[in-house]
């Protein structure tokens, strides 16, 4: 029984994505799937421009969040098909449902092709040369976006990402969370505190787990003080730490950092 029951919740989630799709895209010919990941009730972020340096690591100028659930799909094409065509062919799907387009770049013009595959995407895969890429991100009437990133690998296959986030309302809490995520995702972090109005500052709370010979508590010192070294002394001064070691672990999970509005 609890066995059909796991069975019945996968298929609820999977029909869940399926009317979510902001436009049903048919894959290029003879595209084979590589591998598919779903996530529900996540913080999503949208690139809405090129990628370049920010400090130690690699963001996006731009960036849209949302609160949604996530679909992601990754394919390979033989080497034999042309970029421009694979392109063309994705770029009509997703606009045949009358979408908007948020931005397009192709080429040098998108940044670093490592830095999308490794810092962003988190999926090496999707490396290629940076003359060989192009990304486009589109949105429909209810806010809902689709990603998709495609370049040629060295050995010649062409890597095609397509990214579906379908936004979600936000639930109240008693915490009042406006954003949570891994506390070891400094650029994640660092974009959050950005983009954070001039006046407007915010309290993370922080939660870790006993490791080795560090007590719960120690290893939470470790990640705000990670955290703060990632911010900088400008960022910083937004965000007052408050380390909750393993008493948050029920509601607000291990290892990451939960962002509420400061108020006056």
């Amino acid at each position: 029984m609890a066995k059909f029951r796991g069975i019945l919740c996968l298929l609820v989630l999977w029909c869940s994505f399926i009317s979510a799709d902001v436009s049903k895209v048919d894959p290029y010919r003879d595209a084979q799937l590589v591998k598919s990941q779903s996530e529900v009730g996540i913080l999503v972020e949208v690139p809405l421009s090129k990628i370049r340096r920010a400090g130690s690591g690699w963001e996006p100028e731009e960036v849209t969040r949302l609160e949604g659930d996530h679909f992601t799909s990754l394919y390979k094409i033989n080497r034999n098909a042309l970029l421009e065509e694979v392109y063309s062919h994705y770029r009509a799907e997703l606009q045949k449902s009358g979408q908007e387009i948020v931005f397009e770049c192709e080429s040098r013009s998108c940044g670093s092709s490592n830095a999308w595959a490794n810092n962003f995407f988190k999926d090496y895969l999707l490396y290629g040369a940076d003359q060989s890429q192009f990304l486009l991100v589109v949105k429909d009437s209810a806010e809902a976006y689709q990603i998709l990133y495609l370049n040629r690998r060295g050995a010649g296959d062409v890597m095609v990402r397509l990214d579906q986030m379908k936004p979600v309302k936000l639930q109240d809490t008693e915490f009042g969370i406006v954003a949570q995520m891994d506390a070891q995702d400094i650029p994640r972090i660092r974009r959050f505190v950005r983009d954070l109005s001039s006046d407007q500052s915010v309290i993370a709370f922080v939660t870790s787990s006993r490791e080795g010979n560090r007590s719960a508590i120690g290893s939470g010192d470790q990640l705000i003080a990670a955290i703060e070294a990632g911010l900088g002394d400008q960022l910083k001064a937004k965000v007052r730490f408050i380390n909750l070691a393993d008493l948050g672990r029920e509601s607000l999970g291990i290892n990451r950092v939960s962002f509420v509005y400061e108020r006056p």
